[in-house]
């Protein structure tokens, strides 16, 4: 009986570690990246406020031949 105590608790705290997983992964930042030359600060700023993003952030990551603006957008 103790056996199936312990079985029912270990089923019962995955399960509850799935439905957290699911809840906090809906709630994640979505990044939009394109390559464009050059890729700064500014330049980036005005690419993603150019294709109508809202209340994101920008940053510069290298890319194969030229480096990518990158728009974070959170909650999308």
């Amino acid at each position: 009986m103790a056996h199936a105590k312990k079985v029912s608790g270990v089923v019962l705290f995955a399960a509850l570690v799935v439905a957290m997983a699911m809840a906090f992964s809906s709630c994640h930042a979505a990044d939009y990246c394109h390559s464009i030359f050059p890729c700064s600060n500014e330049t980036c700023f005005y690419y993603c406020q150019k294709n109508n993003y809202k209340n994101f952030q920008t940053y510069c990551k290298p890319g194969e031949y030229y480096p990518s603006c990158c728009c974070r957008v959170p909650g999308a």
